[in-house]
Formats: C-alpha cells, sequence, structure tokens
C-alpha cells in the first residue's frame, strides 16, 4: 500500500490493485509507480470536480486519468515504463481468465480499457486481446474515435484530457444503464408469463 505521511492513499485504477499473495514483484513495483505518477502529475481537486456520480463512469474516468498519468512517466526511466506496461496486461490476462469478459457487461469494460491503453500508449494489444475484443472494438469505434484521439493530443493537459475522458464514460455509461433496463424488461416479461 502507498501512504502519504500516515494516511493510506486510494487505489481507484483497477489495474493498479494488487493482491500481494497472488501477484509479483513487478506488479508491486508497478503499482508504487503509478501512485507516484498519479500524485505528481494529477491535481486531486481537479479531478474531483469533473469525477461523475454515477459509479460505472466514474470507475471508467478514474482509470482513464491513471492511464493519463501513466503516460508522463520519464523518458529517461524507461523501467517504470517497463512495470506499468507489465502490470496492465498482467491484469488484462488476470479479467480475462476470471471469466468477466464473458458477459457484456464485462466484455465492454474491457474492451473500452483496451482500447484507451492502446491509444494512449501508443502499443500494439497482443493478438490475442486483439482477436477477443474485436467485435466490441467495431462497435465502438464510431462513438469513442473522436474521444479517443482528443486524449491522446491532451495527455498533458488533466482538464482537456477530462472532456474526452468524461465523453467515453458517458458512453460506457449509458450501455451499462441501457443493458440493465433490457435485462430487467426481459425479466418483467418472464415473470408475466
Amino acid at each position: 500500500h502507498v501512504y502519504r505521511g500516515e494516511v493510506r492513499l486510494p487505489q481507484h485504477a483497477p489495474h493498479l490493485r494488487i493482491a500481494p499473495e497472488e501477484d509479483d514483484f513487478i506488479d508491486c513495483r508497478a503499482a508504487a509507480d503509478g501512485m507516484a505518477l498519479r500524485l505528481l502529475h494529477s491535481d486531486p481537486a481537479v479531478h474531483r470536480s469533473l469525477c461523475p456520480s454515477d459509479p460505472v463512469e466514474r470507475l471508467v474516468f478514474e482509470l482513464l486519468e491513471q492511464l493519463r498519468v501513466e503516460t508522463r512517466a520519464p523518458a529517461d526511466m524507461p523501467g517504470i515504463t517497463a512495470n506499468l506496461d507489465a502490470r496492465f496486461l498482467n491484469w488484462s490476462n488476470a479479467f480475462f481468465h476470471s471469466g468477466l469478459t464473458e458477459g457484456r457487461l464485462g466484455m465492454l469494460l474491457y474492451t473500452v480499457a483496451q482500447m484507451c491503453w492502446s491509444r494512449l500508449t501508443a502499443k500494439r494489444l497482443p493478438e490475442e486481446i486483439e482477436d477477443h475484443i474485436e467485435i466490441m472494438r467495431g462497435s465502438l469505434v464510431d462513438e469513442l474515435g473522436a474521444p479517443l484521439r482528443g486524449m491522446r493530443r491532451h495527455c498533458d493537459d488533466q482538464q482537456a484530457f477530462a472532456r474526452h475522458a468524461l465523453a467515453i464514460a458517458r458512453v460506457v455509461g449509458e450501455r451499462v444503464r441501457a443493458e440493465r433496463a433490457e435485462a430487467a424488461e426481459q425479466e418483467d416479461e418472464a415473470d408475466e408469463q
């Protein structure tokens, strides 16, 4: 865990949540590196003022802000970037193998995380991940294309970046709400029958 003085700092980005009994030392270093970058390159007051109230949108927004600060890793410290990249890919594999991508909502969140990481880091996803998200990515391209480009352009400006991150979070939130409404409607129809 990372502390500021005696206060434990929260870790909102899912890919940096560590389980010490399962994750290796590089994962732990990546979490510390990620938190350090967050402390250096993110204004918490600005972040709080922009953070959406919807839990799903907030989760996406937190992830995107963390990915933004990770792009700010110093070029003369390539080990930080290597740790963070390895951690994101380890998290991606664990998410996939947990079975969470078998449902539409899990697949949506997984795909958005992969698309955003790839766009912000300018790195290609492993082929097996690209194959797995291909259909969902195709359904998101029209809605997320402009915000993804905007995020990449504004990694050095937290507020400008946030406009694009909020647009992506809204798309995800709307899809989740629509999916839940559809499931509730199907359940009501089943009850009527």
